[in-house]
């Protein structure tokens, strides 16, 4: 459930906005002036704020730019709260940093669209960020891994792995593509349906010098029906 927090001095615009946003099924902050915002947004990590222009103690717009600043903060979704056709408003918003704007009085389907629609968009860039650290950190690991979703699709995998399993790197099918390619110390659908956590397994390559062996273990992460959600392949060269 995403946590929205929503700043505004008047407290019948934020008891309207906890009826639409809870309505719709996410957890509301309430903030009533620029220094609470301020401080929930970053001791309570919403993931995005509704956030009114015109408050006591520090303004929207300076709520907006502290934010900015921070690391933790910087990239936090923010939609400012402005008065009907204030263009001068949504300027210095921009210019703060705003992320987009809702006007007064509050339509209920244009503010829950915007918030899905930045939400959607902050989860896209986490997915990436966390898919580029992933990537550095497999750089460096010495044994081949893969990491597969519940479709077995490859969403990371190594130069190790990519050496071992001969998967070129313009190239990236589902991990079982591969596999039921290879011959193994299993049948591929055993490997695909077996229920226990860990499964190790062998892999023989053919090579020109000398027969490659591949000492196999799959991970799997099931779900609370016992359906795969993701899974990782390690993979390590067999010396005689």
């Amino acid at each position: 459930m995403a946590k929205i927090l929503v700043a505004d001095d008047i407290t019948q615009n934020v008891k309207l906005l906890r009826v639409i946003l809870t309505s719709a099924k996410y957890e509301v902050i309430e903030a009533y002036d620029g220094e609470e915002a301020l401080n929930k947004a970053k001791t309570e990590a919403p993931d995005l704020i509704l956030l009114d222009i015109m408050m006591p103690k520090i303004t929207g717009y300076e709520v907006c730019q502290k934010l900015r600043e921070g690391d933790a903060t910087k990239n936090l979704p923010i939609i400012m709260i402005t008065a009907l056709h204030e263009m001068d408003d949504r300027i210095k918003g921009i210019e703060a940093g705003a992320d987009d704007f809702i006007s007064k009085p509050f339509n209920k389907t244009e503010l829950l669209a915007r918030v899905k629609s930045l939400l959607r968009a902050r989860t896209a860039v986490a997915r990436s960020e966390e898919h580029g650290i992933l990537d550095a950190i497999l750089a460096n690991v010495g044994e081949g891994v893969v990491v597969v979703d519940g479709q077995w699709e490859i969403k990371n995998i190594n130069k190790v792995a990519r050496d071992l399993l001969r998967i070129p790197e313009a190239e990236q099918k589902d991990i079982l593509a591969y596999l039921s390619q290879m011959e193994m110390s299993m049948p591929i659908d055993v490997l695909a349906n077996a229920q226990e956590k860990d499964t190790d397994f062998q892999i023989s390559l053919s090579n020109k010098q000398a027969p490659l062996k591949i000492n196999a273990r799959l991970t799997k992460v099931f779900d609370a029906n016992k359906k795969l959600s993701s899974g990782v392949l390690f993979l390590r060269k067999q010396f005689s």
